[in-house]
């Protein structure tokens, strides 16, 4: 059995939280019973923080956080709302794990972040969906620790 599908018990304090037949996938962080090829999606996440890059036609870029150039979006006028997706595509896009060896390597601090739980063993992480506009990092549950995860190059 292929190891992205194979599904291992999760651990025991999540256990407890968890309605039967179902798991929570750690890298998407949704609850699930069902598993398939692109059942896992994660969408690139924006930094609000920073300024877009103008571009000649007079729009403006945004870079994702999590993958630079590799997913951007373009706003017409800052603070517009108005984006043009373009081609973009997810983060991730792939089957539910509930395997940390599996996910390990993808963590990044921005979009692909560690569980968190609470007193109940329940991760209080949000389940971030795909859509027609840019997800901004003020819409992510961000914690202590997550920046620890945060891939640098150099």
């Amino acid at each position: 059995m292929d190891a992205y599908y194979s599904r291992t018990q999760p651990t025991r304090s999540l256990a407890s939280t968890m309605p039967a037949g179902r798991e929570h996938c750690i890298r998407c962080h949704k609850d699930f019973s069902a598993n398939y090829p692109s059942a896992c999606i994660v969408p690139h996440v924006f930094d609000s923080r920073c300024d877009p890059l103008r571009l000649y036609s007079g729009e403006f870029q945004w870079m994702s956080e999590c993958c630079g150039g590799y997913g951007t979006v373009t706003e017409e006028e800052p603070g517009s709302g108005v984006f043009r997706m373009m081609e973009l595509t997810a983060c991730y896009r792939g089957p539910h794990t509930t395997r940390k060896d599996v996910v390990r390597l993808q963590y990044n601090g921005v979009s692909i972040i560690r569980c968190k739980h609470n007193r109940s063993g329940k991760c209080i992480r949000n389940h971030l969906t795909q859509r027609s506009r840019p997800v901004f990092d003020k819409e992510v549950v961000y914690c202590d620790g997550d920046e620890q995860d945060r891939h640098h190059d150099g």
